[in-house]
């Protein structure tokens, strides 16, 4: 079926989530990526509700809560209520409650009809990355209060839906692999009946899933305000990052996007605890540890895998198990290792302690040895990459759509590709890592990596363009350089890996009309050959790549166009369903729009777009924290233009607690107050 995901509602619980239409449907005939999801497998596909044989209709529908959605219908007469909440209260279990209430004047006599079915189909077949494989068929048993659908997959595990039910139905006729439910229900003139289900999924078998063992959380960081619109927003960001905050292994990590990321990706996953650092700092520290334990280990093809070389993507179930993808652990990736090591130096400086890479030297070492011997695959000092696995990906930086990397014209360049961003993050992690060891009394290590990213640094220059003032967005295997009319040439500056002249015309290109829409930055210039504003990497808004970019802007002095990208979020945030920033939206100008256009199949929640206002706050605040020295560096506050106030509240740095208050005063935002519980020195500038 063709579906917009703006228009579904989505509750998750760690590994569990639950995609629905707005109406509560999964709908039974057409294909869709809708259901109950469990592990990358789909437990339940199938729930239709019909009242005296017509479906309900939709008044009302919200997922606000994150793990809990409210449904509100009606009849056709509109004489019933019919509220249907579903909650996740468990890793393994959803709840129902359907209740049906009277605005009639007589008894009515209604028949609730229920259809359910579960397919146990693999996430990678939903979105045809493998091909649909026989499996045996699913079973259905049928019990007085009960239903249990439950299949034997190929890989040997057996995968159950057990639904609980709060009264016996009759069961009518229903196709194989489903159940039809009916309940025969008199309802006095005002009176409520109510009827619920629970949902419960199991995996038996070898290769089954372990219990889940989540790490306790600490508190996070409170953020208060005086515009209460911004406090939504923020809110509604911090909640989808908690609602896409998993575990595996007993650690804890933040899932890509549903629905069809709901698992570890390297980049992802790091960047987006690089953006929650001083909210979620543990979430960080876990998915160092759980990364660096996926290392790398041998050359392999099939998964474009090396020696210290920190995973793209991580898939379990049916497809992965069988090694029918190479997505099981699939390293794809040519940023995921310097972003490893950039948020591993980022943590040591709020968490004040070289604990962490002390406890992670192995794999530190491996991730530098993968970006000397194997991420350089023509000696020329920048970091490049060429798949090798025959269904892998073609292109490895964040825009790894086909067409994502294009020249002048607009032709996808051919690898082996060097993508601009990657030599910052380089850049960025060889110094951060060189401080660490310089810290923990190696200097000669460090000494020996700044001069690594100094080379880079060199070689980025073949990058630049000179006519355009702008750098390319790659170099190609024959050095040919792609577009400069690209926003990856922004990640620059959040690397602080270029000079301030060259900071200066990539602000240049970036906050033009052509690349900015009204509502941030555009992955590509509009007017360019390739450009649509509905292209996935091709001049539509990502959140992320604007809260990178805005970052970096802020880094280089360049407040004023920080505000502008800030704002634009802000706004763009305040006008989408629910307040939340899905992982892209189109790059239409926003003259052209009230508010911005939805990407019809964007991942809502997603991690580093939820993760983006927390990332724009913090950096606008100017929070520098230098745990390692027991300092916090407050650098030129800045709020957006109709901000008065903003409150922090446990804030942790360097095991210490600081509570801070940041007022307007004229054209200027001060900090008027700094609490501290624990040794730290809090530093305005």
């Amino acid at each position: 079926m063709q579906l917009n995901l703006a228009e579904t509602v989505v509750i998750k619980e760690e590994n569990l989530f639950l995609i629905a239409l707005r109406d509560a449907r999964l709908p039974a005939e057409a294909p869709h990526p809708l259901g109950l999801w469990y592990r990358d497998c789909r437990f339940l596909s199938t729930h239709e509700l019909r009242l005296n044989g017509t479906p309900a209709l939709l008044l009302q529908a919200s997922d606000a809560l994150g793990t809990r959605a409210l449904h509100e219908l009606t009849n056709r007469e509109q004489v019933l209520s019919l509220h249907l909440e579903r909650g996740l209260d468990d890793p393994r279990r959803l709840r129902e409650r359907i209740s049906l209430r009277s605005h009639h004047d007589e008894q009515l006599r209604l028949t609730l009809e229920l259809r359910l079915a579960a397919d146990f189909v693999p996430m990678l077949e939903v979105r045809g990355l493998v091909p649909p494989m026989e499996r045996a068929p699913v079973d259905v048993e049928l019990d007085r209060t009960s239903v249990r659908f439950s299949a034997r997959g190929r890989d040997g595990v057996v995968r159950a839906t057990l639904v609980d039910l709060s009264e016996e139905p009759t069961y009518g006729a229903a196709p194989e692999g489903s159940a039809a439910l009916r309940f025969e229900i008199d309802l006095p003139a005002g009176a409520e009946h109510v009827v619920e289900l629970g949902f419960v999924v199991s995996e038996t078998g070898e290769g089954a899933s372990p219990p889940a063992r989540r790490a306790s959380a600490c508190p996070p960081t409170v953020v208060s305000s005086d515009d209460r619109l911004f406090d939504r927003v923020l809110a509604r960001s911090l909640r989808d990052l908690e609602l896409l905050r998993s575990e595996l292994d007993g650690q804890a990590y933040f899932a890509a996007g549903v629905p069809w990321f709901a698992t570890l990706f390297g980049r992802d996953s790091l960047i987006t605890a690089t953006e929650t650092l001083a909210f979620v700092p543990e979430v960080a520290e876990e998915t160092l540890r759980l990364l660096g334990g996926l290392l790398g280990r041998t050359l392999d093809d099939a998964r474009d895998e090396e020696p210290g070389k920190v995973l793209h993507e991580l898939r379990v179930g049916e497809p992965a198990t069988l090694g029918e993808t190479p997505f099981a652990r699939y390293y794809g990736s040519v940023d995921a290792t310097p972003l490893w090591l950039c948020l591993l130096r980022d943590h040591a400086d709020w968490s004040g302690t070289l604990h962490l890479f002390r406890e992670l030297r192995t794999q530190v070492d491996a991730a530098l040895g993968w970006m000397e011997h194997h991420g350089d695959l023509d000696g020329d000092g920048l970091l490049e990459y060429r798949r090798g696995a025959p269904s892998g990906l073609v292109n490895q930086g964040w825009k790894d759509s086909p067409d994502g990397v294009p020249d002048a014209a607009g032709q996808p360049l051919e690898a082996p590709v060097a993508v601009v961003e990657v030599q910052g993050y380089a850049i960025r992690a060889l110094r951060g890592t060189a401080r660490l060891f310089e810290l923990d009394g190696e200097p000669a290590r460090g000494a020996e990596l700044r001069e690594r990213a100094t080379t880079i640094e060199t070689a980025l220059e073949r990058l630049w363009l000179a006519d355009a003032a702008s750098y390319a967005i790659a170099l190609d295997g024959d050095k040919r350089p792609g577009s400069g009319l690209t926003s990856n040439q922004g990640h620059l500056l959040w690397a602080g890996a270029v000079s301030d002249d060259r900071a200066r015309s990539i602000r240049d290109v970036l906050m033009g009309p052509r690349m900015l829409s009204g509502w941030g930055v555009r992955t590509l210039a509009e007017g360019h050959p390739r450009f649509n504003p509905l292209g996935y990497h091709i001049g539509s808004v990502w959140p992320h790549d604007n809260a990178l970019i805005a970052a970096g802007l802020r880094g280089y002095g360049f407040d004023q166009d920080f505000a502008r990208v800030f704002e634009a979020l802000l706004e763009a945030a305040s006008l989408l369903d629910a307040y939340r920033l899905p992982e892209l939206f189109a790059g239409y100008p926003r003259a052209a729009s009230e508010s911005p256009v939805p990407y019809p199949v964007a991942c809502r929640p997603q991690a580093w777009a939820a993760g983006a206002i927390p990332y724009l706050l913090t950096s606008g605040l100017g929070l520098s924290p230098d745990g390692l020295s027991r300092r916090l560096r407050i650098v030129r506050p800045s709020l957006p233009s109709w901000l008065d106030r903003v409150e922090l509240s446990g804030l942790r740095v360097a095991g210490a607690s600081v509570d801070l208050r940041f007022e307007r005063a004229g054209e200027r935002v001060t900090l008027a107050d700094a609490r501290v519980d624990g040794e730290l020195e809090v530093l305005p500038s």
